[in-house]
């Protein structure tokens, strides 16, 4: 190169330098802030954000159609898509049948979301009553109710017509009412052999939610004949959620149920009154003025004859088990007859004996209530045509059951019904000594089915505790205000401890 050229080319290198420094220097990329959804909400519930995954998760209870799902979100950025198709918060719908990929852009910034929408795998019951009125009455049924129930994949399970009323005692005064259901034709529900009537369970003392079916699946262990069966739903109360109930059978004379011969109206040939009756021992029977109610003349226990029902018994059939109950509890204030067995021509032994099994394993107070009076709270019995009387079903464990501080006592097997009698006969502490240990390594396996009923109901009971918070003056079970965990965990412990003391104690019984 001569010495002109190099000289050229120095001045025109310089000239750019200067040129470049004048106009700002080189050209700088252009830069954007990184594109991000910063909240989501579907029907006014917020999803939950996973920040490692980036994945949204939203938990809707009552939804089971999730085909076309609007969202409402908030980002930083400029437009949010769901594959080819720009969303508008609150108006653009999107099918969350399966989990949606979400993608936010940002000028030429972008970022990829999941977004998991779902229920809590529980059926939805939706009731619709006339005009959505409000059910006030538990004695009065509301006609022309719709109940529709939903699997959790969308497919319907039952639409029809029904009535419904409010149930229960002390628990229709509480925040959370419970149901009874009765549809316009006999139906099966759920799986559930086909029935006119039906009850929802509200289980709002019950932290767990898990008491009664607890028990439930203890009684289907043992020899009783019959067990309520039941299913956790989401209930919908004229469009509104209303939470976790146990939708269950209500207990009846029926093939599917009690099976009983069922008595005619109003019958009063001699043999045919002989069976079929259900029964129910409960303290509440005078406070709350129940029909068809006696006392027994020895033993003072507060009857009530549930089927027949006060308006088809006849004189002649209530005057009947009134005097069979007569005639067996004067058997049973005369020592020598009980040791002569006398008792098993009056009532099934091994149903007695696997009755009292599930009561004290689940530390049932209402076996033996101290309210309104001393004695038995919901213990169902019924009568055979021509046959004895059969203890169960059992019912009703949502207060007090499974507490650990009640598992070193007896819940009511020493001064309830007719058992203190009945242990003055060697063959009768010998035949459940045989029962107990026929059946007490199974029954032991309630904690796993605890476990796994505790994962179903899970997400349920998250959003059912925040529609029906405990308050802390409901401190009855000692479990309201611990987490659900806790008082699964609890209700767990309460058991094995009591499983374990009636181990070491059922012998002592006399």
């Amino acid at each position: 190169m001569s010495w002109k050229h190099f000289c050229i080319r120095t001045v025109l290198a310089a000239l750019a330098l200067m040129c470049a420094a004048a106009c700002g220097g080189p050209e700088e990329p252009e830069t954007y802030a990184p594109a991000e959804i910063s909240s989501i909400s579907v029907n006014g519930r917020d999803a939950v954000l996973d920040k490692q995954s980036l994945t949204f998760t939203v938990t809707l209870p009552t939804v089971t159609d999730f085909s076309s799902i609007v969202l409402s979100f908030n980002i930083f950025g400029d437009t949010v898509f769901a594959g080819d198709t720009e969303l508008i918060s609150g108006v653009t719908p999107v099918d969350a049948t399966k989990p949606v990929t979400l993608t936010v852009k940002n000028g030429k910034s972008e970022n990829e979301y999941t977004l998991v929408v779902r229920n809590t795998g529980l059926p939805v019951v939706r009731i619709t009553t006339p005009m959505g009125r409000t059910v006030q009455s538990k004695e009065i049924w509301m006609e022309g109710a719709s109940l529709r129930i939903e699997n959790p994949d969308g497919t319907v399970d039952y639409d029809g017509g029904m009535s419904i009323k409010g149930r229960g005692n002390s628990t229709w005064g509480y925040p959370k009412k419970p149901y009874a259901l009765k549809l316009d034709k006999k139906s099966s529900v759920l799986g559930m052999p086909k029935h006119k009537r039906w009850i929802l369970l509200a289980n709002w003392k019950d932290r767990t939610l898990l008491r009664n079916d607890a028990a439930f699946w203890l009684s289907r262990q043992t020899g009783l004949p019959y067990t309520v069966r039941g299913q956790f739903v989401e209930v919908e109360f004229n469009g509104k959620p209303a939470g976790n109930y146990y939708l269950c059978e209500q207990i009846k004379i029926d093939p599917n149920r009690v099976d009983v011969e069922e008595m005619d109206d109003f019958e009063t040939d001699p043999e045919l009154i002989t069976g079929g009756y259900l029964l129910e021992l409960d303290t509440y029977h005078d406070y709350y003025n129940e029909p068809s109610r006696f006392t027994s003349p020895l033993f003072n226990l507060p009857y009530q004859v549930k089927e027949p029902d006060e308006e088809a018994i006849s004189t002649a059939a209530f005057k009947y088990i009134q005097g069979y109950v007569r005639d067996l509890e004067t058997l049973l204030k005369d020592q020598a007859r009980v040791k002569n067995h006398e008792y098993e021509e009056y009532f099934d032994v091994d149903s007695a004996i696997w009755f009292m099994f599930v009561n004290e394993l689940a530390n049932n107070t209402d076996f033996y209530g101290n309210w309104p009076w001393n004695g038995p709270h919901s213990v169902y019995l019924y009568k055979q045509r021509g046959g004895k009387i059969y203890s169960g079903p059992v019912w009703d464990f949502d207060y007090h059951g499974f507490v650990p501080s009640l598992s070193h006592q007896w819940a009511g097997a020493t001064r309830t019904v007719y058992y203190p009698a009945l242990y003055k006969d060697e063959k009768f502490r010998n035949r459940m000594l045989e029962l107990w240990e026929s059946k007490k390594n199974d029954l032991l396996k309630l904690t796993d089915y605890i476990d796994v009923m505790a994962e179903k109901i899970r997400l349920s009971e998250e959003y059912n505790h925040s529609l029906w918070p405990i308050p802390y003056t409901q401190n009855e079970n000692g479990d309201e205000q611990m987490t659900f965990q806790q008082a699964v965990d609890r209700i767990k412990k309460g058991f094995t401890d009591k499983w374990n003391w009636m181990d070491a104690h059922l012998a002592d019984l006399r």
